[in-house]
């Protein structure tokens, strides 16, 4: 890439390359080696996706977008002439299918201006004077440069109104797109136009020690070579000197291959646009959007649309859409008596606002606003009837549930207050059952009390009246212990008194028993009670005979004792 060689008859001539052939001769390198990897990837996923059935399928093509840079040369040239030819055939698509329409549904049709942009494309591509093509005779010219193909183009386009000469001696020209006026620099539009590789290094690569780059090369040899030959074949008996094709030959080339692709498919177009340059969500620019809808040929194809009716609907589609509007259940018969019955309902009519084919009905876009203004606020309205039912279902269903469980709070509650009542009336009941107990027995207890008292009373007379009726005997001998006897006589005063009555006796020897103690609760008793209890005969008079039992009431064993005692 640092020499230049050219062959003669008998030698090899190297000349050296300046720095910028040498830069142009790297980026040649760079550019095939780049267009060689890009084919052999397409032709990979092509042979794997690529359907047997080409009827079937689907293709998505990324066309190119509309450029005006501030230096343009001539890739832009080739980006625009193909932004140009594609939106002749869109404009072409829109208006074919516009005129398909209105002549299958009958309508009158009125001829639709449009801006054709033929005059551009032929002043770039036309035979046998535009810019491409002076640019390819002039590749073909080793005196030629980029100043004498300005010359030529203009000297053929000077006054062509479509093409604009710089007011400076500068090289440029000036080209009136559809999308504006843009400026391109005429610097190095040969070299980019020729961009060959020379064929030593093209050996070079095909000598590569990686296969694949090798593989590409050796492919990309070979047709070179075929087309040499089939140059060779065509030619006159003259022999001529073979001319590699040029890059703007080879692009027009794949810009017919891809129309002529489109023209027999069914092509759908969308539009990407991008809303500002610094890649932030929900930020519009308005004059980059806008530029960008007038390069892609938007702003032109809605004014084509709203100069005739750009809202088509099947019959069907339209009655079953509005009927909801005019209060019907079901969609009416779909023709023409019924569309025109209910659009008539559903607002005003004026002359040329629509208009009826054989199977659509055709609406300017104010009506078709109207229509669905009035259908998003019944559709509104309706949502809002269905949200109110809805909240009312499932409050409703929340209330009943809430109902049902205060209803068994309240039934909590009130068994809870129940029961403390029936308790507090159970205690208030056994209280006075206790109490007229207690007063029927506390009755009978003093009358009980009444008759024991009456009965001891009776009892005491009774035993009274027989006291009254004992004998009264005076005792002449009474036997007493000598100790008593000692006591009287000391009494006395050394005198014996009733010595003839009285008979001393030895007092009987009582043996001690330490454990014997009075009741502890004797001083809770009186002594006419302690007496009732403790006492044989409480009640007894004068005796008449020796006592024989104990007065009190004592244990068989302890009789003699007892009796002993007391006449001590």
């Amino acid at each position: 890439m640092l020499f230049s060689l050219q062959e003669t008859m008998r030698d090899k001539i190297y000349s050296p390359l300046s720095v910028e052939n040498a830069v142009d001769a790297r980026d040649a390198v760079a550019k095939i080696l780049y267009s060689l990897i890009f084919h052999w990837l397409t032709e990979r996923i092509n042979a794997q996706v690529y359907p047997r059935q080409h009827s079937l399928s689907i293709s998505i093509l990324d066309i190119y977008g509309f450029e005006d840079l501030a230096f343009n040369s001539f890739e832009q040239l080739c980006i625009n002439y193909a932004n140009e030819y594609l939106q002749f055939f869109f404009n072409r698509i829109v208006f074919r299918e516009e005129l398909e329409e209105y002549s299958r549904e009958q309508i009158p049709w009125q001829d639709i201006t449009f801006n054709d942009n033929q005059p551009c494309i032929d002043l770039i591509a036309a035979k046998p004077h535009g810019i491409l093509r002076i640019l390819d005779d002039q590749s073909c010219f080793p005196q030629a440069t980029d100043h004498t193909f300005l010359q030529k183009c203009h000297y053929h386009h000077g006054h062509n109104p479509l093409y604009m000469k710089p007011k400076m001696p500068l090289p440029e020209f000036i080209i009136k797109h559809f999308a504006g006026r843009v400026t391109y620099q005429v610097y190095k539009f040969l070299d980019k136009n020729y961009d060959q590789v020379r064929q030593e290094v093209l050996d070079l690569f095909i000598q590569s020690r990686n296969k694949m780059v090798s593989n590409l090369f050796l492919a990309h040899a070979a047709s070179l070579g075929q087309q040499r030959g089939g140059h060779m074949r065509k030619s006159s008996s003259v022999t001529r000197k073979y001319q590699p094709p040029t890059v703007s030959s080879k692009f027009q080339q794949s810009l017919l291959e891809l129309v002529e692709k489109m023209e027999r498919s069914n092509p759908f177009f969308v539009r990407c646009i991008k809303p500002n340059n610094m890649k932030r969500p929900a930020v519009f620019e308005d004059e980059l959007v806008s530029s960008q809808l007038r390069h892609s040929g938007v702003l032109e194809t809605i004014r084509i649309r709203r100069e005739g009716y750009p809202v088509r609907m099947p019959f069907y589609i339209f009655l079953f859409r509005y009927k909801s509007l005019v209060g019907l259940k079901q969609a009416p018969a779909a023709n023409e008596e019924n569309c025109i019955i209910m659009l008539s309902k559903l607002c005003p009519l004026r002359p040329g606002a629509f208009y009826i084919g054989v199977t659509k009905l055709f609406l300017k876009e104010d009506i078709y606003q109207l229509l669905e203004c009035k259908r998003e606020r019944s559709r509104q309205l309706a949502a809002l009837t269905l949200q109110r039912y809805a909240r009312m279902f499932f409050v409703r269903k929340r209330f009943i549930a809430f109902r049902k469980k205060i209803i068994g709070f309240q039934a909590q509650c009130r068994g809870y207050l129940l029961r403390k009542r029936y308790v507090k009336m159970r205690e208030s009941l056994v209280r006075f059952r206790s109490y007229v107990r207690m007063y029927v027995n506390r009755k009978q207890y003093i009358k009980m009390k009444f008759e024991a008292k009456r009965k001891a009373e009776e009892e005491r007379r009774k035993r009274e009246m027989e006291l009254t009726k004992r004998e009264v005997v005076n005792v002449t001998h009474l036997v007493i212990p000598a100790e008593l006897g000692a006591l009287l006589q000391t009494a006395s005063v050394r005198r014996e008194l009733h010595a003839d009555c009285l008979a001393l006796l030895q007092a009987p020897h009582i043996q001690e028993d330490a454990q014997l103690t009075l009741p502890l609760d004797i001083n809770n008793y009186p002594f006419y009670r302690y007496v009732q209890v403790h006492f044989r005969e409480p009640k007894f008079g004068m005796l008449m005979a020796p006592l024989v039992l104990p007065l009190t009431k004592v244990e068989d064993d302890l009789r003699k004792e007892a009796l002993e005692l007391f006449n001590m």
